[in-house]
């Protein structure tokens, strides 16, 4: 590897280290210098060595990192899979003193992947806390680790495409240890249901799981095809993943591949479209207009399909995320006639549904009988498939568990030609099964859920409507704000009154609400501004019209804590007199 990197100078060097030069740092000291010398990034793999037991082997790499501060060009890279509990539950993490490494890296997984499961990182916390409270005290000197960093070295940059999507990919805001409120995220902060608790404590408590307790492939075929009506055969393959953002992931890549684009209607999920725009994909955006909510349809998407060639279309429904309309059935017959004609390729996101306000008025829908519809005059080379989360639907925001339908042999190839998937443990798809079983029931769950429904219904009126709450007489309406009422689901758009009017704004978070005249500057409210200028004035983060794809429209999430919505509702009334002021 040393005469390789010499030879060859690349600018990035992703390797990792035999067992017998694993044992002491020599060799990762050659790697460092080898590497330093020619102003190359490396990137080390320690996870072959790396075992999580009360008698861990040695180490070099941390041995040598005990006592010395590890390179700016250099980062180690360790996935936890020499773990005897549960083999198939994998965290990975990344060692790097470069804190611009670290931030990009962690923005490039929000991205890409998601956040980590909860309960995945919970789990080996609680690893770590045991075998680190067993250890022989005095057992070994600690190193004194030299306090002075060595010498930066000059190495390659992130590509100037990466960068402008980090930059406005509408990401975690750092807090600066100040307490933000987080309407900007599709996560499930309302109290988990007892049915949720129990079924996840037992399956980490049940010990020799067989195959088909862990088996959830005939549940989610059963769960597809009764909730929307979706087809399936024995062609059809599932593929599971802790989020579906990891599974779009492969999907953009797959668009890649065979040369496509990705159409996104404006008013879509605004990380989904960042995903697209990361990996280098070639996007394009659909019209939508106000009168029809925001929704895409079929006139203005043949203008589109006209003028293109391998068309992948990307769908959020039936629940619209971030609107929180709904498509009915005949909307989606629609727009699936004009993919079909087009040959394009349809990927419906099923992520954001389940949690419709009044089901009985909207109806559902029959995907089944819409395609069966219009497969014999379509192109062939059209398909749908159809991907999902389940963590709404089982309210949860803890579980985390994503599904993709694929009904295309070629697709499934390719798909299956990336590496590099994160799939749900053993524990997941018991508690998975149990809980979708628990949803065929009468009462129980589904009672729960209609409770929980009906929260985030009634929020949705708060933020709307003048009566809701005494405390709250202000809404989003009274604080200059247009709303789109939602239907369904834990998000909500709308446009405020108040662009292009300036505010002045804090340089940091840890300042907001001080009072500090010296630590202020003046920001103009636009699209691109909005959504720093409420951010670090107020603490309250939503994503702004540029997230959203509809100039001028935020969104709002609603799936927060009571104690957290409340302080949302008056962070909004703050910002208006800030605004007025």
């Amino acid at each position: 590897m040393i005469e390789l990197i010499k030879r060859l100078k690349p600018q990035v060097v992703v390797t990792g280290i035999a067992h017998f030069e694993a044992v002491t740092s020599s060799a990762f000291v050659q790697l460092l210098d080898a590497t330093g010398e020619i102003g190359s990034r490396l990137f080390l793999d320690i996870s072959d060595h790396f075992e999580l037991s009360s008698l861990p082997g040695t180490i070099g790499v941390l041995k040598y990192l005990s006592g010395t501060p590890l390179p700016s060009h250099a980062a180690i890279v360790c996935g936890l899979v020499k773990n005897q509990v549960y083999s198939d539950l994998e965290v990975a993490f990344v060692i790097s003193e470069e804190e611009a490494i670290l931030k990009a890296l962690s923005k490039t997984v929000e991205i890409l992947e998601g956040n980590t499961s909860l309960i995945s990182q919970y789990y080996y916390g609680c690893i770590f806390h045991e075998l680190l409270s067993f250890q022989l005290t005095d057992r070994h000197p600690h190193l004194e680790r030299r306090s002075e960093k060595s010498k930066s070295v000059e190495v390659i940059g992130f590509a100037t495409s990466a960068i402008s999507v980090l930059s406005n990919a509408e990401l975690s805001i750092s807090d600066d240890g100040y307490p933000l409120v987080r309407m900007d995220v599709d996560q499930w902060f309302l109290p988990v249901p007892s049915p949720v608790k129990a079924a996840i404590f037992e399956s980490f408590a049940r010990q020799n799981m067989t195959e088909s307790e862990i088996d959830v492939t005939p549940c989610i075929k059963q769960f597809v095809q009764t909730e929307y009506g979706f087809p399936t055969d024995s062609g059809t393959e599932f593929i599971f993943s802790d989020c579906s953002q990891a599974l779009f992931s492969k999907l953009v890549l797959c668009c890649i591949q065979e040369g496509g684009t990705m159409c996104f209607p404006a008013g879509s999920n605004g990380n989904y479209v960042s995903v697209a725009k990361f990996l280098k994909a070639n996007t394009v955006h659909i019209p939508t207009n106000s009168e029809r909510g925001f929704k895409l349809t079929e006139d203005i998407l043949i203008k589109v399909l006209e003028t293109m060639k391998k068309p992948w279309v990307y769908i959020s429904g039936p629940t619209i995320n971030p609107t929180g309309l709904l498509y009915s059935n005949q909307e989606m017959e629609n727009i699936l006639s004009a993919c079909a004609r087009f040959g394009a390729r349809v990927v419906i996101d099923t992520s954001f549904s389940g949690l419709e306000f009044e089901y009985e008025g909207w109806g559902g829908w029959n995907l089944g009988s819409c395609l069966s519809k219009i497969s014999s005059s379509g192109n062939p080379s059209f398909c749908v498939s159809l991907l999902g989360g389940l963590s709404l639907k089982l309210l949860s925001g803890a579980l985390k568990f994503a599904f993709l339908a694929l009904n295309e042999p070629i697709l499934i190839e390719a798909f299956h030609s990336f590496p590099g998937l994160s799939k749900p443990h053993c524990t997941d798809k018991y508690t998975i099964k149990k809980l979708l079983s628990l949803r065929e029931q009468k009462g129980g769950l589904l009672d729960v859920a209609m409770e929980q429904i009906r929260i985030l219904e009634n929020r949705a009126k708060c933020l709307k409507e003048v009566t809701f709450s005494p405390l709250h007489p202000e809404v989003l309406e009274n604080c200059g704000w247009d709303v789109l009422r939602p239907c369904a689901g834990v998000s909500m758009v709308a446009k405020p009154s108040f662009l292009g009017k300036a505010v002045k704004v804090n340089h940091s978070l840890k300042h907001t609400g001080s009072g500090e005249q010296d630590a202020t500057y003046e920001i103009k409210l636009t699209d691109a501004s909005l959504r720093e200028a409420v951010a670090k004035t107020t603490g309250l983060c939503i994503n702004s019209g540029s997230w959203t794809g509809i100039p001028g429209y935020c969104r709002f999430t609603i799936a927060l804590e009571e104690s957290e919505f409340e302080q949302a509702l008056a962070c909004l009334v703050k910002f208006k007199s800030i605004v007025d002021n």
